[in-house]
């Protein structure tokens, strides 16, 4: 036996030094391996430990960054909204504090959404979409306080409505010419925000983003809406009120009891003088005072074939305001009044008992020579309705008492006025409802002024449009009770056209009842109709989308017969119709129109009864 068999293995067959010594090597090694895996469960324990410890860090933090922006866009939001209160109440300097109180606010709202944690946050798919929401809004808070709010309360002084009116009644036009650069620039920055916040469109699993998403972007677009009519007053009211010279215009007062384009038949009339910013109005009429016929003049061959050749609208100054375009309404009275007196007015203005009644809840009531009070609650009833059963017998006397009650507001207004920011308020809404129109003859103002509301333009564009108006076929009264509610819906922006819709329901609220003659109307052969008392007779005209074309028209379901015309570009078709007491006629009009960049729009003809216009149109780019 070698060496090496005699060391491993002993006689009594046991194990060696040898082997023992390789056994303690692997006791060692297995005791060693068992420390080290041991170690390295520690290692990882503190590993994983840590890993929490930053993930809570790091959530700690994107919570109290999250805090931070929303308190600062919270505060900045509250003294934004403070600080227009204030300019509007003529407190410039609470609004400037309140102003610098948002700038500060909103920029440490940005500061905070604009951290890198945020940022990342921001960029996970679904969980990070609140996050970015809120971003988008902050940015339009911050840009809201620093380039509108901040510039509109440093010209707010010079528009505080108490000190734009000077103590002898004039407005201070020096002042608002001063102002109007500053305005533009407040405006131009308004429009761009009101863009960025109608495009924050991302939807929100949290209620409360969406909310405050919806409600920034319906303040941002009223806000660009105020400082954009802000600022073209600044630009056109001190040329118009005569600061560059004494202007004059021709003011109509239109009776909504019977339906015209622009509002209603032209019941009397009166000439309102401009002289540095002092206005008057002079030579208050009726309307019988003015000439059965006049010369024609010449607005174009397409109004020609829609209403000279049939209604003489530039000759007779009862269809002088058939179409709702209101700029020619405004050249047919500046003709007629030219060929009455030889003077050329500066352009036209038209309201009605409605706008009054908005003037007069500012300014209060006014008494009659018998002690009768007309104030804002009875003026349009009495106006519009009970006049014509007073009167029914002296026609002459029932225009003398309208004219009697028009001179006395207008007396009113001239005077010393408690709250000068609430008229102005009252005149905004009764524009923005269509009860005020002007028109200019001077084409640089009238190309600012004819856009917007109070121009009561038939727009020359391609975007999709939908007017209807109702013209009264009845030679009476009756429309003080007739409502008219439109519905315009349309397909999708693919495609060079699509179809679109207009529904108009026109109501008969009138009481069934016996009516004077002058106001039921059906006076002769061209306007007598059937029907139980109170039944009225309309027509109706759709201005549709240029480029339109009509499918199908309907009348409660039965094919109608339309007469078609044109008017700037745009066709509309016109039928009569007559409305019993108590009855809704449905005209439905389907069409294919260009798939048109622009917004949709569907004005409201201005009128007694309240009314809806509903728009359901894609707005394509």
């Amino acid at each position: 036996m070698s060496r090496r068999s005699l060391d491993s293995y002993d006689a009594y067959g046991g194990w060696t030094d040898d082997s023992r010594r390789r056994n303690r090597l692997r006791r060692r090694r297995h005791a060693d391996a068992r420390r080290n895996r041991h170690r390295t469960r520690r290692r990882v324990l503190l590993g994983s430990g840590v890993v929490v410890l930053v993930l809570f860090a790091l959530c700690g933090w994107l919570g109290y960054t999250a805090y931070s922006a929303y308190s600062n866009l919270t505060a900045a939001k509250d003294h934004a909204s403070a600080a227009r209160a204030a300019l509007l109440a003529g407190n410039s300097e609470r609004a400037s504090a309140q102003s610098s109180e948002a700038v500060r606010t909103s920029s440490d709202a940005a500061s905070a959404t604009g951290s890198p944690i945020w940022r990342a946050a921001s960029a996970i798919p679904f969980v990070g979409s609140p996050l970015r929401t809120v971003s988008k809004i902050t940015e339009v808070v911050d840009g809201l306080a620093t380039d509108v709010l901040a510039p509109a309360v440093e010209v707010g002084t010079a528009l505080d409505p108490k000190r734009l009116r000077t103590p002898d009644g004039r407005i201070d036009v020096q002042a608002l010419r001063d102002a109007a650069p500053a305005l533009t620039e407040a405006a131009s920055a308004a429009d761009a925000l009101n863009a960025r916040a109608a495009e924050i469109a991302e939807p929100s699993y949290l209620r409360q983003v969406d909310d405050a998403r919806i409600q920034l972007q319906d303040q941002v677009h009223e806000l660009s809406t105020l400082l954009t009519n802000t600022s073209i007053a600044s630009q056109v009211l001190p040329s118009m009120m005569g600061a560059d010279g004494p202007r004059s215009y021709f003011m109509a007062f239109q009776t909504n009891a019977e339906s015209r384009g622009t509002g209603g038949l032209m019941g009397g009339f009166g000439i309102v003088t401009a002289v540095d910013g002092r206005v008057q109005v002079d030579d208050l009429a009726r309307n019988s005072e003015l000439k059965e016929r006049y010369d024609p003049i010449d607005l174009g061959p397409d109004f020609y074939a829609a209403y000279e050749e049939r209604y003489q609208a530039t000759q007779n100054w009862q269809n002088s305001n058939i179409s709702p375009h209101f700029p020619y309404a405004g050249q047919i009275w500046q003709s007629m009044w030219q060929q009455e007196t030889g003077e050329i007015v500066d352009g036209a203005l038209a309201t009605d008992p409605v706008a009054l009644s908005y003037v007069l809840d500012v300014v209060g009531p006014v008494t009659m020579a018998d002690g009768e009070v007309i104030d804002a609650d009875n003026v349009v009833r009495i106006t519009q309705s009970d006049a014509y059963f007073r009167f029914q017998d002296d026609n002459r006397a029932r225009k003398d008492y309208l004219q009697e009650i028009a001179a006395r507001v207008v007396t009113k207004m001239q005077g010393d006025i408690g709250s000068p920011a609430a008229l102005l308020e009252a005149l905004g809404r009764a524009t923005s409802e269509g009860h005020i129109a002007v028109w200019s003859a001077d084409p640089a103002i009238q190309s600012i002024i004819g856009p917007t509301k109070i121009g009561h333009e038939i727009p020359d564009s391609p975007a999709p449009y939908a007017a209807v108006a109702v013209t009264n076929g009845a030679g009476g009264k009756l429309d003080y009770y007739l409502q008219r509610d439109v519905t315009y819906t349309g397909g999708s922006c693919e495609g060079p056209t699509r179809p679109t819709k207009v529904v108009a329901e026109i109501t008969n609220n009138a009481p069934a009842q016996d009516y004077p003659v002058y106001v039921a109307g059906r006076q002769n052969e061209s306007t007598r109709f059937g029907g139980p008392p109170g039944t009225n007779r309309s027509v109706v005209q759709l201005y549709a989308t240029q480029g339109a074309t009509l499918e199908n028209v309907t009348l409660n379901g039965n094919p109608v017969f339309l007469v078609t015309a044109s008017e700037r570009g745009h066709p509309f078709f016109y039928t009569p119709i007559v409305t019993e007491p108590g009855q809704t006629n449905v005209l439905e009009f389907d069409l294919i129109e260009p798939t048109a960049p622009g917004e949709a729009q569907a004005p409201v003809q201005p009128q007694v009864q309240p009314s809806t216009s509903t728009v359901d149109v894609p707005t394509c780019r």
